[in-house]
């Protein structure tokens, strides 16, 4: 009896120190992967903006005033940083393309009319670039509206999105035409209960009215999606590639490991939201960690 107890005991410690064992390569794997992400890909943080105002009172979690993008600016121009666009990351990854030695991508979410009256000065100051996603029901109301643009709460005209392209320093991004809300559908995500069958036709329609939109008036089509909110399921994710986006952007903070040669490391990109209640020196610490 002691005999087989001690097989017994002897047994189960050599079934936990196995167990340890297969745990700490696990651990130890995942760590692994991180570091060979890190030494194969390079490090590029991408900063989210949303709407320029000057007034600082109307400051806010997606508000920043003129000068607070300047000193962003300053900064990055001050450190050896070298803006650029999504393209330019789709071009090293998909096409043997080169980036800068410290490169950073600036976007800006929704195409509101400030972006041309206060960004665009900035862009050419610095000779810096920018990603500008628009909605396109707000480009379409903004176009017909016949009014003058009023930088506290227009969109982007068509002829502003020509001009702004044709400057060379902003590249357009889709960011739908009518699914930039969260009433009743969360961005593009799929609704619960929903056929896939239905919520293909539904995206495909909207993606491809902004496409068709742009192509029309603007004589190109955006090869990047940006998730309003960033929502987004893998129901969406496949739509986005097979609609033939070669990149996405998302929402969460991290860092990014662009890998030439890896189509995965350009969809869902990552992005530090640049909030009007940071100063410049802490965000610029947040979003340029690696």
């Amino acid at each position: 009896m002691f005999c087989t107890l001690r097989i017994r005991l002897k047994f189960m410690l050599c079934f936990a120190a196995a167990a340890l064992i297969c745990i700490a390569a696990c651990v130890f794997g995942a760590y692994a992967d991180k570091d060979q992400e890190k030494n194969e890909g390079i490090f590029v943080p991408i900063i989210m903006y949303h709407s320029i105002l000057k007034d600082e009172s109307a400051t806010g979690e997606y508000v920043v005033t003129p000068m607070q993008v300047e000193q962003d600016f300053l900064y990055l121009d001050q450190h050896g940083y070298t803006p650029v666009f999504i393209n330019d990351l789709i071009r090293y990854v998909r096409y043997d393309g080169e980036l800068p030695e410290k490169p950073v991508v600036i976007t800006f979410d929704d195409g509101s009319y400030n972006n041309f009256t206060y960004l665009m000065p900035l862009l050419e100051k610095y000779d810096f670039k920018a990603s500008v996603s628009v909605v396109g029901e707000y480009t379409v109301t903004a176009s017909e509206s016949g009014e003058e643009p009023n930088p506290a709460y227009s969109y982007l005209r068509l002829s502003d999105i020509n001009e702004m392209r044709d400057s060379g320093y902003v590249e357009i991004c889709n960011h739908t035409y009518a699914m930039h809300s969260i009433d009743g559908r969360k961005g593009v995500k799929r609704n619960p209960g929903e056929s896939y069958e239905e919520y293909r036709g539904i995206f495909i329609n909207d993606i491809f009215e902004l496409q068709q939109l742009l192509e029309e008036n603007c004589r190109f089509r955006p090869n990047v999606f940006t998730y309003p909110f960033g929502f987004h399921d893998e129901s969406s994710e496949r739509l986005v590639k097979n609609c033939g986006f070669e990149a996405s952007l998302g929402v969460e903070e991290k860092p990014n490991y662009i890998i030439k040669g890896d189509e995965k490391c350009l969809f869902d990109l990552n992005r530090y939201n640049r909030s009007g209640f940071a100063d410049t020196e802490d965000f610029m610490k947040k979003a340029l960690a690696e």
